[in-house]
């Protein structure tokens, strides 16, 4: 494709850097799901689903631009549900991509800067979208970080390994957590080790020093993403995710690892890390339909990904998940906005997207301004 090709033609040897979440933005990339794709079963689906990702959409345009891709089938249905955003929602038909989805987080460009202070540009990393392991067909969405970038006339440099923004949380200061599970696996980078992966992201993302957690590979799509389980509050400070209920479950021991290491860590300055837990909300508490419940009880449907740490910062904003479990809701909503005080926290409720594995920051892709 000639996207491609430009692409590559642009890709350079800099060292770039990837900055942290709470730093300027100019825009959120987020996309609709397609009619055409088959994750989603029939029209009450598609539509719960598109549900979830307007409202993510209409929260962050309170803060900063939104730019929503869509299938050409769905582009006058989009226009009409946004004509009243004040042009801060851009809806944008995308051609080629017929089994369009929602993970923008996961489907497109990782941004990052070139490190150099006098001359700072944006780039995007293509980190070879494969369907998580190739566990679900996705199409031309393989392609999709290239043609994004094609179409925002950015540089980008193609990575040697195959991994997605999910699997990537940085705190703009060199540091990396991550889990083994998501990136050192055979249905992504086979025949790659640890080592092989760091010097890849100390290339791409500028990363000094590596905080590995183990996860759980098979468990969820994701073999266990980092975005639902710690993210960085800021420097030398994570949130940790924590199961409803702490029990002999493997979501408990993936927590009892992660807290243990995050404990002894230190990040890339030195810094001990300072941890702050936030329980997940409780799926006997949502008002769940009992049909549903058996499902997940039997193990016959995945359970719902309940986590609150899969939030987004966004200029001055933090967009956060809402559940239907009101005391877990409420319990999270005070942490959250205990923990940024400068930030105005929209809480957003999302009902259809836990059940397909995610949350608001894996459906959003936030681009960062440059800073010189």
């Amino acid at each position: 494709m000639l996207f491609r090709t430009v692409i590559m033609a642009n890709a350079v040897t800099a060292a770039f850097f990837r900055p942290a979440e709470w730093e300027k933005q100019s825009q959120v990339i987020m996309a609709w799901p397609s009619a055409e794709n088959d994750a989603y079963e029939g029209k009450s689906d598609l539509d719960s689903a598109t549900r979830d990702v307007s409202a993510i959409a209409e929260s962050v345009a309170l803060f900063e631009p939104v730019t929503l891709l869509v299938t050409e089938d769905r582009y006058e249905e989009a226009e009409t549900r946004f004509k009243n955003s004040s042009g801060k929602i851009h809806v944008k038909a995308i051609q080629g991509y017929p089994k369009l989805d929602l993970w923008m987080r996961d489907m497109a460009p990782t941004f990052v800067v070139n490190d150099d202070d006098n001359d700072a540009k944006l780039y995007g990393v293509d980190f070879n979208f494969n369907g998580w392991g190739n566990k679900y067909p996705v199409g031309q969405c393989l392609s999709l970080a290239a043609k994004i970038l094609y179409d925002m006339h950015t540089p980008g440099t193609k990575s040697s390994l195959v991994t997605e923004g999910g699997s990537l949380e940085v705190d703009g200061e060199g540091t990396l957590v991550i889990t083994e599970s998501s990136i050192l696996i055979d249905n992504r980078n086979p025949g790659k080790s640890r080592q092989d992966v760091e010097a890849e992201l100390r290339r791409t993302l500028g990363i000094e020093k590596f905080i590995w957690i183990p996860g759980r590979k098979g468990l969820e799509v994701t073999d266990g993403h980092i975005d639902g389980l710690a993210r960085f509050v800021s420097p030398g400070h994570v949130v940790l995710s924590k199961p409803s209920k702490l029990d002999d479950s493997v979501w408990t021991k993936i927590y009892d690892e992660a807290y243990d290491i995050l404990y002894n860590a230190t990040d890339a300055k030195g810094r001990q890390l300072k941890i702050t837990e936030i329980t997940e909300a409780d799926m006997y508490a949502v008002g769940m339909d009992p049909k549903i419940l058996k499902d997940i009880e039997s193990g016959e449907q995945d359970s719902p990904a309940y986590n609150y740490v899969n939030y987004l910062l966004v200029n001055g904003g933090v967009i956060f998940p809402q559940f239907g479990d009101k005391k877990a809701d409420a319990a999270a909503l005070k942490t959250i906005r205990g923990l940024y005080k400068d930030r105005e926290v929209e809480p957003v409720y999302i009902e259809d997207l836990p059940f397909l594995g995610g949350g608001i920051h894996c459906s959003t892709q936030e681009v960062p301004v440059p800073k010189n």
